[in-house]
């Protein structure tokens, strides 16, 4: 590996490390000003919207890395993913902070959200939302479109991730526990169908930033302290979705498609934490981490 790439990664996990006191400081103090505590599962207050940490620690750090590998003469193309990375990042997280800024929680669903549209004439925030995110896939997967097939792929997947991580941002860190695990299944997949070798492995420095962000906000997610809110899910599902779009093969990216979609037709009829409370080693592995106090 180039001496670059050393200090890529080293940039990539080092700086958020850096960033984490300083942002979790003034974005406690921003959030409790904004009056975003809400309710969580167990009627106790929690600040939501925390994802909007990893989304600024992660964006400081893709600019720095840009500019180092820039200096570096890295090709365009590569130093596109990471600035697309960060624009989608941004965009999906602003259409989640304004659901969770929304005063209105009930309506949950997408039976909910198009049966207020179909019945009350009213677009929620949850359907809002939804527009945003798929313009937002829709520019973006054009970046990526070597055919009409591989670029409505690209849209769908890139689309439906931010709602993957909604679906399980129902306890204290349980959406986090899933994006490490897609991350990961992405990772592998990517390099077992030779996608992520050469220049593709080096794809994954841009990750590095919001993996390791996302690790230091874990201790207070899991701690009941800070929700990741839309704002963190909607921000966490797209990288997945990225992740998936950028390392592994078309036939990954279909299978996973239909995954999330089966997943959320599930989801539509049955309680996804009712479904874990079935299952001993769901339980612990969903509890892990955990204080008392947050379960």
């Amino acid at each position: 590996m180039e001496t670059k790439w050393l200090i890529a990664f080293a940039i990539g996990i080092g700086l958020p490390i850096l960033l984490h006191r300083t942002l979790l400081v003034i974005m406690q103090k921003k959030l409790y000003r904004l009056g975003m505590q809400r309710l969580n599962y167990r009627g106790m207050e929690v600040l939501t919207g925390g994802g909007v940490l990893i989304v600024v620690s992660t964006v400081v750090t893709l600019g720095a890395l840009l500019l180092f590998l820039k200096t570096k003469g890295t090709p365009l193309s590569i130093l596109d993913e990471g600035l697309l990375l960060g624009a989608g990042m941004v965009v999906m997280a602003f259409w989640g902070w304004q659901d969770d800024r929304s005063p209105d929680p009930i309506v949950k669903g997408f039976r909910g959200h198009f049966g207020a549209l179909w019945h009350q004439g009213e677009m929620t925030s949850g359907l809002w939302k939804a527009w945003g995110g798929g313009s937002t896939a829709f520019l973006i997967s054009l970046a990526f479109a070597q055919s009409f097939w591989s670029w409505l792929l690209a849209i769908c997947l890139l689309a439906i991730t931010p709602n993957v991580l909604n679906l399980f941002d129902l306890r204290p860190a349980r959406a986090l526990k899933v994006f490490w695990f897609l991350l990961f299944i992405a990772g592998v997949a990517g390099y077992y169908a030779g996608e992520s070798a050469g220049a593709g492995q080096m794809a994954w420095v841009w990750f590095l930033p919001v993996i390791t962000s996302s690790i230091f906000l874990f201790r207070h997610d899991a701690g009941g302290k800070i929700m990741l809110g839309d704002t963190g899910a909607n921000a966490l599902g797209f990288v997945v979705g990225y992740a998936f779009v950028i390392t592994t093969p078309a036939y990954v990216q279909g299978l996973v498609l239909l995954l999330f979609i089966s997943l959320h037709i599930v989801a539509e009829f049955i309680s996804i934490s009712q479904y874990i409370e079935r299952f001993r080693w769901l339980r612990r592995m969903d509890s892990w981490g955990r204080s008392a106090k947050s379960d």
